[in-house]
Parts: C-alpha cells; sequence; structure tokens
C-alpha cells in the first residue's frame, strides 16, 4: 500500500485557508470583483480593490475591513501601463507582496454587427482583454521574483460561445481564455498558477437591464440546467479554491460556473 503522509492528511482542514494573504482585485468595487473580495476578506485574506472611482472603492474597504482585514483603494485605469505599474507600487510599498491577482475589470455592448465601430469594438477589448495581459504581465514581476502567486482571470461561458449583435465580448473572453493558458505554462516554474472562473448569467449591476426583461430572463433560465441565474455568491466557492493551496497542482485551467450552461 502506498504511504501517504501524515502531514499531507493533516494539512487537509487547511487546503482553503487564505489567511493573511494579499489579493489585488481589479474591478474589485462592484459586482463579482466586490463579491470576491468579500469573500476572500471572510477567508482571512487583506483585500486591495481597483478601480476609477472613488467613492465605491472606499465602501468595499470599509466592507473589507469590517472582517478584521487590511485593505486601501485604490484608483487606475487598468487599460493604462502607467496606472497598472503606479497601482502595482502602491500595493507594494504598503503589503510588501501580492499573494492573488483576481482580474476582474469587464463590460459589454450589444447592437448589430454592421452599427459598430471600430471604436466600440475596441473599447470592449480593451477593458477585459487588454487590461488583464496589462495587470498579469505586471503583478507577475513580483510573483516571479516570490517564486509564487495565484492568478484569477474573469472568463466567461462566452469565451466558448459565439453570441448574436456582439462581436467583441466572445473575442475579448475567447483571447483571455488563451492568455491564461499561456501564462500558465511560462509560468509554472515559478510556482505561478494562472486559471480562469468562466460564469454564465451572473445577476450583477452590469447585466440588469437583460434579466429584468422577463423575455430574456426566461430564455436564460430555459437555458440553465439549474433553473436560475446564478447570484454573486455563487461564484464564492469557485474563486476561493482557485486562490487557495487546494488548487496548487491546478494551473490553465477554465473553470466553468454555469449551473449546466455549458453541458446543454
Amino acid at each position: 500500500m502506498q504511504e501517504i503522509p501524515k502531514e499531507m492528511i493533516d494539512r487537509v482542514p487547511f487546503l482553503f485557508s487564505m489567511k493573511d494573504k494579499v489579493a489585488v482585485i481589479t474591478g474589485g468595487s462592484k459586482g463579482l470583483g466586490r463579491g470576491i473580495g468579500l469573500a476572500y476578506a471572510a477567508s482571512g485574506a487583506d483585500v486591495i480593490p481597483v478601480s476609477r472611482t472613488m467613492s465605491e472603492l472606499e465602501a468595499v474597504v470599509n466592507e473589507v475591513r469590517s472582517y478584521g482585514r487590511r485593505s486601501i483603494p485604490v484608483v487606475a485605469d487598468v487599460t493604462q501601463d502607467d496606472e497598472v505599474q503606479e497601482m502595482v507600487k502602491r500595493v507594494m510599498e504598503e503589503f510588501g507582496r501580492i499573494d492573488i491577482l483576481v482580474c476582474s475589470a469587464g463590460t459589454f455592448m450589444s447592437k448589430p454587427t454592421i452599427e459598430w465601430t471600430t471604436d466600440d469594438w475596441l473599447s470592449v477589448i480593451n477593458v477585459n482583454l487588454k487590461s488583464t495581459f496589462i495587470c498579469c504581465r505586471e503583478v507577475g514581476k513580483v510573483m516571479i521574483e516570490q517564486m509564487h502567486g495565484k492568478i484569477i482571470n474573469m472568463s466567461s461561458v462566452r469565451g466558448l460561445q459565439g453570441r448574436t449583435n456582439d462581436p467583441a465580448y466572445p473575442t475579448s473572453k475567447g483571447g483571455l481564455n488563451m492568455l491564461t493558458k499561456s501564462l500558465a505554462i511560462e509560468w509554472a516554474p515559478y510556482n505561478i498558477t494562472v486559471n480562469a472562473l468562466a460564469p454564465t448569467f451572473i445577476r450583477t449591476d452590469i447585466n440588469a437591464s437583460l434579466l429584468d426583461d422577463p423575455k430574456i430572463l426566461n430564455w436564460v433560465v430555459g437555458r440553465i440546467p439549474m433553473g436560475r441565474v446564478g447570484e454573486i455568491w455563487d461564484i464564492f466557492g469557485a474563486s476561493v479554491f482557485l486562490a487557495s493551496p487546494a488548487s496548487d497542482f491546478i494551473t490553465g485551467h477554465i473553470l466553468y460556473v454555469d449551473g449546466g450552461w455549458t453541458s446543454a
């Protein structure tokens, strides 16, 4: 019988602990980013939310601190190299390391493709894909130096499937999936895991206008085998898993949190 070291078995109850980890979350002032940040704080991590709006950031910082964790607001446009570099510099000055990066900044637009301008297309690509590349690159420099890190990129079921009237969002998420896989291969020797979360429709402010339409809501619910749209807290378990020691041997993976959408 193969021996399993007792210390590895004893470690199991602590596999999902995030105690004293430092997590940077872009798009961290609302929606999934805010929810993930609060889940991390409840799990013992210090959380630095990043967005462009200070008032929204301050509210999240106060929520994180209510769990007894450290937090500071960082205002940055994550599509801009210099602002991301300054973000990393500030976090390192305050916390001394970055253990976890969650790239959750995102946007979408919907209208017939022939009505899209090139600037429309780039506006979605820049927020969803360019910003993820920049943040991974800059935080990756820190993690390579540390010889450890966890990166979680926010994808979507649309990274696997197209969508009418939207040439940009599925394209950005498909590209994000390949970026995730490429970085996972390149940075594995540095003990850095790079994975992505790919939810289906999650009820947030960004898609409220869609889900408030009974026709669209009925179609979405009918498309999901579990018979409901997702809620922000449905993403908590998967996001903690990918940021915790429980996922140390998982990298380059796209984890679908979709109620069965991609299986139907």
